[in-house]
């Protein structure tokens, strides 16, 4: 899969999608379980909470996925070639 997008990423100049914008459609496909993991619920949970800080662990979670499906993308000569 990464190959697919490294190969998709590579030929920016004609479809606009750069390393970036590639990881940003997929990060949250790849890393489900990552992104599942950070935002559980808790124990406690108020129902009638507005869940902000649900809202923010989710935020945070999507943001790593991104970052990391980045890296491997700009990287992925250096790290599987």
């Amino acid at each position: 899969v990464l190959k697919m997008m490294h190969a998709v990423s590579c030929h920016k100049s004609v479809n606009r999608m750069s390393a970036s914008a590639v990881a940003a459609c997929m990060a949250p496909l790849l890393l489900r379980a990552l992104l599942a993991g950070d935002c559980e619920l808790e124990g406690d949970f108020d129902i009638s909470g507005d869940g902000s800080s649900q809202l923010l662990a989710a935020a945070a979670a999507a943001n790593h996925a991104h970052v990391i499906v980045t890296t491997l993308l700009e990287e992925y000569d250096s790290i599987f070639g």
